[in-house]
């Protein structure tokens, strides 16, 4: 089963806090730990520094007196412990503290540079502590060197650690959880209305809605708007097929009936001629019908169009179709003029406008397209064009405004319908060409 989005954000955002974090706590633990050795390093050269400047003058070397500067010195297990050996005689001195604890302190070295701290840490007989050493040559009276060893346990420290360990990886930890809480917040608020559409196309699909809302944020507002579309197109197209039927059903009755009755009678001629009468009639329903039936609309995912492409095609089409007439045709196209749709509606809507133009003009007609916020689509003529109370009459079927060319009135009808099915505009005006002016906008 696949996983939903909030439940790949909410993993995908653990999992990358939780590295991110991790790795953020190894380098301030590592930070914190070398801060502490670096503070057990300076604390012990304070010790050495200190015990240098109490060191008092003796032939035998240095003596130290009873009160040390550091009253951990004197002080048995206190933790902190020093020694002092002349590399020249290879005797020392111990604080009463290492005295009475057995501190395992390096051995003296001649290789050791003097005026150079060594500081290192050694497991000593089961107690993990830091060394100091620091060697210095003496001068008075005589000339020797002295080694100073500074030891202090390392518990303290590793306890400092510790504690540091532990409340940095809780922190982590809590703000770990409190991110994640915030961001399953944040991300079911910002999923809300992907969960709103979901409800809402169910609605759609059990018949309780006919439309989705319009409080969708920007990101989701193409996807409602075109659901919209889609759920309207499917509505339209259900309603064309049943109105196509029953308008069929009732324009049939009659010339049915008709029929039957002349093929009852058996008159002759006149009944011949009433038979062809009704059986045309009956053809131009159904044509007009299956028409009306067979309109794609505005489509979702349709391809875009190209209208130049389409009226050339037809313009090509029409001047072989009446090259008898020699009419010229000027085209005033730009080089693609896109729309969405399906290409059969606009074949259907220009082929039948740039044939009535082809009737009805004496020598030219122009076709001329433009788009800015809308698309618009003229086609103009010099015939005798239509006169201003028929340009509406002659957009409904069966209306025509000449009677001397043939047809059945309802190429205009169709027109108008499918140019209504996309939203459109169909206006019939006076050219200045001295005919007719027929203009598409959409």
């Amino acid at each position: 089963m696949k996983s939903g989005i909030q439940t790949r954000l909410i993993l995908t955002t653990t999992i990358v806090l939780s590295v991110f974090l991790s790795l953020t706590g190894m380098v301030l633990d590592r930070s914190f730990s070398a801060s502490i050795f670096a503070g057990a390093e300076s604390q012990l050269r304070q010790v050495v520094y200190s015990l240098m400047g109490v060191a008092e003058e003796h032939p035998d070397g240095v003596r130290f007196a009873s009160e040390l500067p550091h009253p951990s010195l004197n002080q048995p297990e206190s933790g902190l412990y020093a020694a002092v050996y002349n590399l020249d005689t290879s005797e020392g001195w111990r604080s009463p503290s290492a005295r009475t604890t057995v501190v395992g302190f390096p051995e003296p070295s001649a290789n050791l540079t003097p005026g150079d701290f060594v500081f290192s840490e050694a497991d000593d007989g089961g107690v993990d502590r830091f060394f100091l050493s620091y060697t210095v040559i003496w001068e008075d009276p005589e000339q020797f060197k002295l080694t100073f060893h500074v030891a202090t346990d390392q518990a303290p420290f590793a306890a400092a650690i510790r504690g540091f360990r532990r409340n940095l990886y809780l922190g982590l930890g809590l703000v770990t959880l409190l991110f994640v809480g915030a961001q399953l917040v944040a991300i079911r608020w910002g999923l809300r209305p992907l969960r709103t559409m979901a409800d809402e196309v169910r609605d759609l699909e059990e018949g309780k809605r006919d439309k989705l809302s319009a409080l969708y944020p920007s990101e989701l507002h193409g996807l409602a708007q075109n659901l919209d579309r889609f759920v309207q197109h499917e509505q339209r197209s259900r309603t064309r097929y049943r109105n196509a039927l029953d308008d069929l059903a009732h324009s049939l009755k009659t010339p049915l009936a008709v029929i039957r009755n002349a093929l009852g009678e058996h008159n002759g001629t006149s009944d011949r001629q009433l038979v062809q009468e009704q059986l045309e009639r009956m053809e131009s329903t159904v044509m007009h019908q299956l028409t009306r039936a067979s309109i794609s609309g505005p489509t979702v995912v349709g391809h875009p169009v190209d209208l130049t492409r389409v009226l050339q095609r037809l313009v090509r089409a029409l001047q072989t179709a009446y090259a008898d007439r020699h009419i010229e045709v000027s085209l005033d196209l730009p080089e693609r003029l896109i729309v969405r749709g399906d290409e059969r509606d606009f074949m259907e809507i220009f082929g039948n406008l740039l044939e009535n133009a082809f009737k009805y003009t004496g020598r030219a007609i122009r076709v001329s397209g433009s788009k800015t916020t809308e698309t618009v689509v003229g086609i103009d003529d010099d015939g005798p064009g239509i006169s201003a109370n028929m340009r509406a009459e002659v957009l409904n079927r069966g209306t025509r405004a000449d009677e001397i060319q043939p047809g059945q009135g309802i190429g205009l009808a169709v027109v108008a319908e499918l140019v209504k099915v996309y939203g459109g505009k169909l206006s019939i005006q006076q050219s200045d060409l001295g005919g007719a002016r027929v203009e598409f906008r959409i």
